[in-house]
């Protein structure tokens, strides 16, 4: 999470709680304000915070699964209109339901004692409940807009200097104009001397002469050069870019900035001594056993609780299709060792008799009616639980791939095997991001994810992905 979104996220849960606390527990307050024999002393402050927070981290939960903190939402106004009107809908019922489990809405937002409860009490608690979502619903709009002026009309981002324009170069403005990322803006271009130099590049000022780099630097008060040069041998201006750090602007490989816009790295532009030298693939051998100890507690845990669902997948399958209920198959572990993968099955017993290895389609007509469902669920997914406590798997890593495919990306992708050198994952940094591989293109997206995971890998990070992975069985996006 970048600077600007943690600010984004704080600030909100702030308005909202000015917004929502007087709202919640308007009542109890006018009551003290209006009996001479009551006063604040009678105020449930431990009550209160529950009201008031059940209410704001349920929103903007909802506001989070909606992607309603993602930049290019917030600056598509329609769009993000349409989210807060649903945002709004599903934190009303969730939080009505809430209410309920928690001893009643009439007790928690009306602050009454159970022999009060009433049909008009819970149908004043539920209109009570609708005004605030509605002005919460206000509120959270008119905070975007106001983000968006600001992301527009405020000189906020980090100003960038682009050294050289290489094709990393074209790739990180694609990014950014995309992205519509408020935290760069490119300021211009400084290229080698040559008669033919352009004066601009994709709108952008052009600066011949690569001795200019630090005047540039000043008249343009640059935070941060960007090396974008695709040969270097002979051609890195070290002496300008050495009196540009001490300056003190910094200077980053276009890579690195690649890396922190898109979460992965640019495998058909990646020079191998990059990853030799920058930052990350760190192994500690406490983050190697706490990822086991997890591992083997979640999995343990999630066999037990998902005994029912499993049970009733088990009669599904039974029912509607021939074959084995679980579906087994060889795949490629950490160091290319194999073991083999237990799934739900979700396709016809006979689905690559034909056909050998093939990659999975949308709407691929190998797939039974109860498969299609349990594979929008994740449900399939479960027995690889089982995988985790053998230590074949883990709970966050690569996808593990079939023998078949991984000897021929091998062949075709570069640093395809640098994905091998941890153990694969029921979820992961690669899956919650793409969508589910289907082709070579597919699998070298993925690889990009992948290799960044494998760079940065942490518990923060693992925690992160398990996070979002919620989010994506919830929403069932990418599931094939």
């Amino acid at each position: 999470m970048s600077i600007r979104k943690f600010i984004l996220v704080l600030l909100e849960t702030l308005v909202l709680v000015l917004v929502v606390t007087p709202l919640a527990h308007l009542r109890t307050v006018i009551t003290i304000l209006v009996r001479t024999d009551s006063d604040f002393s009678d105020f449930d402050l431990p009550q209160a915070l529950i009201r008031t927070a059940l209410i704001i981290v349920t929103v903007q939960a909802v506001y989070s699964l909606n992607d309603l903190y993602s930049w290019k939402v917030i600056r598509n106004r329609n769009q993000c209109s349409i989210r807060l009107l649903e945002s709004t809908f599903y934190s009303l019922i969730l939080i009505v339901l809430c209410y309920f489990m928690l001893d009643g809405v009439d007790r928690f937002v009306l602050g009454l004692d159970p022999g009060e409860r009433s049909v008009s009490l819970y149908k004043t608690s539920i209109v009570h409940l609708v005004v605030i979502m509605a002005l919460v619903n206000v509120t959270s709009h008119g905070y975007r807009r106001a983000w968006d002026w600001t992301l527009s009309e405020l000189p906020i981002g980090e100003r960038l200097l682009m050294i050289g324009d290489g094709p990393m170069a074209a790739t990180i403005e694609k990014e950014l104009r995309e992205r519509s990322e408020p935290g760069y803006v490119i300021v211009g271009y400084v290229v080698p001397e040559a008669e033919n130099a352009p004066r601009e590049i994709r709108g952008h000022p052009v600066f011949a002469g690569y001795h200019r780099i630090v005047e540039v630097t000043k008249a343009l008060n640059v935070a941060r050069a960007i090396v974008c040069i695709s040969e270097r041998r002979g051609g890195l201006p070290t002496l300008e870019l050495l009196n540009c750090r001490l300056q003190g602007v910094k200077v980053d490989e276009g890579e690195l900035l690649y890396e922190r816009i898109t979460g992965k790295i640019a495998i058909g532009k990646l020079r191998p001594s990059y990853l030799i030298f920058s930052e990350g693939f760190n192994r500690s051998k406490f983050n190697y056993l706490f990822k086991r100890a997890f591992d083997l507690g979640t999995a343990a845990l999630g066999l037990v609780l998902s005994l029912p669902v499993c049970a009733l997948t088990a009669l599904a399958i039974k029912l509607t299709s021939r074959g084995p209920l679980l579906f087994k198959q060889t795949r490629v572990g950490r160091e290319g060792r194999i073991f083999t993968l237990y799934k739900f099955r979700s396709m016809r017993s006979d689905a690559e008799k034909d056909s050998g290895p093939v990659w999975a389609t949308t709407n691929d007509d190998r797939i039974t009616a109860v498969g299609r469902l349990i594979r929008k669920l994740r449900i399939d997914e479960i027995p690889q639980f089982i995988n985790v406590l053998k230590n074949e798997m883990s709970f966050v890593g690569p996808r593990p791939e079939r023998p078949f495919f991984v000897e021929e990306l091998k062949r075709e992708i570069p640093f395809y095997t640098e994905r091998l050198v941890v153990k694969p994952g029921i979820t992961g940094w690669a899956q919650i991001n793409y969508r589910y591989g289907a082709s070579k293109e597919d699998a070298i997206e993925k690889l990009q994810y992948d290799l960044y995971y494998i760079k940065e890998m942490s518990i923060f990070l693992d925690v992160l992905i398990l996070l979002r992975t919620v989010k994506v069985v919830v929403l069932g996006f990418g599931a094939r």
